[in-house]
């Protein structure tokens, strides 16, 4: 059976904090006091930065403001430059094009004292294959690599998830998941996903029975 991703918008997200264990406290208060107009955020692929970015785009659209969150390896997007809150994942795959935008960006934005930026890759700002002047930009923000949560944070994390989107799960089902799966929190949110699908198509609440048979079709597929 083929894991499917299922395409969650930022309003379906729980707060950002929930995707910051203990480690993160700075980053954590840097962002809930928007201290700085500029961060960037690096750590290994799994860690979760993405939903750490989709849930601060998330969270400003509830808080009213226009808020945008842009895949870099999708390409840029005229509509970031009305964000006042953009969160640009992957950075590392901006095209030359899509850096010459940021970089315009980078320069209105501190210009004009306005607006907030999240950005997040795999690799801290020196090592970053992208143009001289966009890196020197790079140098405004406050750099933080995010550290991977906890055992008991990631099924925080996922009850979280769970909450925001309404789903009843039984409490024995995360731990399960969290003991018989892949533990980065990135493919246990994705498992989520999967889960909830698996749950609608048979009909079925998401309990432990019925994880235990999703796990063993993914073990056979």
């Amino acid at each position: 059976m083929t894991q499917l991703i299922l395409d969650i918008s930022s309003q379906n997200y729980p707060g950002f904090d929930k995707f910051l264990g203990d480690a993160n406290r700075e980053l954590l208060f840097v962002l809930q006091q928007q201290q700085a107009p500029f961060v960037y955020v690096w750590g290994q692929k799994g860690s979760g930065k993405s939903h750490l970015l989709r849930a601060w785009v998330g969270q400003a659209e509830e808080g009213g403001h226009q808020a945008m969150y842009l895949d870099a390896a999708a390409g840029w997007q005229p509509e970031a430059f009305e964000a006042d809150y953009l969160a640009i994942d992957q950075v590392d795959r901006l095209d030359e094009s899509s850096q010459a935008e940021l970089f315009a960006l980078f320069n209105r934005n501190r210009n004009q004292n306005r607006g907030f930026l999240l950005l997040s890759a795999e690799v801290a700002p020196p090592q970053l294959a992208i143009r001289e002047d966009l890196r020197t930009r790079m140098g405004y923000c406050l750099v933080y690599d995010v550290k991977p949560l906890t055992d008991q944070e990631k099924i925080d994390t996922l009850t979280s998830m769970a909450h925001a989107r309404q789903l009843g799960i039984a409490p024995d089902v995360f731990p399960y998941l969290l003991n018989h799966w892949r533990r980065d929190i990135d493919s246990l949110l994705a498992m989520l996903e999967t889960l909830e699908h698996y749950s609608l198509t048979v009909g079925r609440r998401i309990t432990l029975p019925l994880l235990r048979e999703l796990l063993k079709q993914q073990e056979t597929s």
